[in-house]
Order: structure tokens, then C-alpha cells, then sequence
């Protein structure tokens, strides 16, 4: 029988984007072992872990196994449009989430949707395996983002569209993408529903990320870290947010330190976590 919730003994649930926060895919070097030391910390002390990812199921399953990461007991993917319980490495779609963020987005809403993004000359439409019913994504010049970004977001507010708008830079690439989606499915709003399924309070968890599209939850009240190779912009985003929300106590800047480890990927997130939760400090040693 597929298990519907982690083991009785977890104690903390950690979040985390895979792309340039767990995964050293950037252009900064990353910490040797610190992907070791991460896999060890949750695997001995019983810490959920729940990826937070653009990418869908098989691009999950590829990162897993390429880069020896811990098997997650969740995976939110496709820009948060998609929840599955993954225990066991048997994926179980969470059907709720689902009712959840298609009350709103209907096929009339998606093209209407559509339509507006094709008419913004500097979008390109990304290949049709990365479209999905809750998602649209495309291909933005860099230099162009915000100003795309905003248009949309306008046309949006005046056709009174429910759609959200997520915007994140590429720098490996240094391309633009933009994501539509339901106004519901952010990523923020699907590690909520993870929390309150699995009764994780605000004190047991964490979250991690480094790009554009970690925002919604970077900036929340949740405990959020970003790790230390995220871009300049992406960090004076994230304080300027938090900060206008007031949860700027709510977000850690990993800046290396502990262990020796220099705050990127793997280690910044080892580090933001051992800063909410100080017990770890120990665990680590």
C-alpha cells in the first residue's frame, strides 16, 4: 500500500529548488561533499524532503540519480502547477491540489491567456513538452524580462484574468523565461498545502531557493534561505520583497562559513537550514 504521509518520527520538512540551488549547475564552484554532508544529515535525522522544481517527473528522476541527491518524500514540479507524494519512489498525484488550482483556470481563461502572451512580440514559445495544462512557459530576452513581465501582468489586471505570471533568468544561458499559471499554483502556495497535509509547523520548515521564480516563497513568512550563488539581482529582489512585506527576519542570505563550506548550492542550503534550526549545528560536526 502507497504510504500518504511520512514516518511519524520526522521532525522537520525541508523544501528546496533543484536547479542552481541543490544542484551545482552554475557558473560558481560548488563545496566538495556538501552534497554528501546533505544526504547524511536527512537520511540520520529524519527531515522530510520535499523538491521545489520547474522541471516535471522524468527531469526529477534524471537530476536524482545524475547529481546522488536524497530520494524526496514530495515533489512540487512544473513551476508548482503539480503536487506528488513520491515515498518509496512510487509518485502519487495529490488530486486536491489539482481541484484546488483548476477552479478558476478554465480552457477559455488558458487561451485567452495564450493570446496575450503571442501578441508580446519578445516571447517565444517554448517547446510543446514544456506546456502543460496548468502551465505556459516561454522564452524571453533577458534585457526585455521585467518590462514583458509587467505588460503581461497589466493585460492580465484589465481582462480580469485569475493567472499568475512568473518570471526567472536563466544565467547559465543568460535567457529569460516566463511561466503563466493559475493564480493558486504558486510554489509558495503548494509548500503550504504540503505543511498543513503533513502538520509541519512555520518553526519545522525550511525552504531554499536562488532564482526569480523562488520569490513568492523567498519573501514570504515562511523560513526561507537563498543561497549564496544566486545573482546580484535575484538577492537585491529578494531583500527589497521581504523587506516591503515585512518578513525580512524570515530570510537568510547563505554566505559560507560553517564547515569550511563556501554557501553555494548544497551548502548554502545546509547552512540556511542549521540557521533555523540550531540542533543541526551538532548534527553536522
Amino acid at each position: 500500500m502507497t504510504r500518504l504521509k511520512p514516518h511519524s518520527q520526522a521532525r522537520y520538512l525541508l523544501c528546496s529548488d533543484l536547479d542552481r540551488t541543490l544542484i551545482p549547475n552554475g557558473p560558481q564552484a560548488e563545496s566538495p561533499g556538501a552534497r554528501e554532508r546533505l544526504r547524511a544529515l536527512v537520511e540520520h535525522h529524519a527531515i522530510c524532503v520535499v523538491y521545489v522544481t520547474g522541471r516535471n517527473r522524468a527531469l526529477v528522476e534524471q537530476a536524482v540519480a545524475q547529481f546522488d541527491l536524497p530520494w524526496p518524500d514530495a515533489v512540487i514540479g512544473d513551476v508548482g502547477t503539480r503536487i506528488w507524494s513520491t515515498f518509496d519512489q512510487r509518485w502519487t498525484t495529490w488530486s486536491q491540489w489539482d481541484e484546488l488550482i483548476r477552479r478558476n483556470w478554465t480552457e477559455q481563461v488558458r487561451e485567452r491567456a495564450g493570446a496575450h502572451a503571442e501578441s508580446v512580440g519578445a516571447l517565444q514559445r517554448q517547446p510543446e513538452e514544456c506546456q502543460t495544462a496548468y502551465k505556459l512557459s516561454y522564452f524571453c530576452p533577458a534585457r526585455a524580462l521585467a518590462e514583458t513581465a509587467a505588460r503581461l501582468k497589466s493585460a492580465f489586471a484589465a481582462d480580469a484574468l485569475p493567472a499568475a505570471i512568473i518570471a526567472s533568468l536563466d544565467e547559465t544561458t543568460d535567457q529569460g523565461l516566463i511561466d503563466i499559471l493559475p493564480d493558486k499554483a504558486t510554489k509558495r502556495g503548494a509548500i503550504e498545502m504540503v505543511m498543513g497535509a503533513w502538520g509541519f509547523a512555520h518553526w519545522a520548515t525550511v525552504c531554499a531557493g536562488d532564482s526569480g521564480n523562488d520569490l513568492p516563497f523567498l519573501t514570504s513568512a515562511l523560513q526561507a534561505v537563498l543561497v549564496a550563488n544566486a545573482t546580484e539581482s535575484v538577492r537585491e529582489q529578494a531583500l527589497s520583497m521581504a523587506q516591503a512585506q515585512g518578513q525580512i527576519d524570515n530570510l537568510y542570505l547563505a554566505r559560507g562559513g560553517p564547515g569550511g563550506m563556501n554557501g553555494n548550492y548544497a551548502a548554502g542550503v545546509i547552512e540556511g537550514f542549521a540557521h533555523y534550526v540550531p540542533e543541526a549545528r551538532d548534527w553536522l560536526e
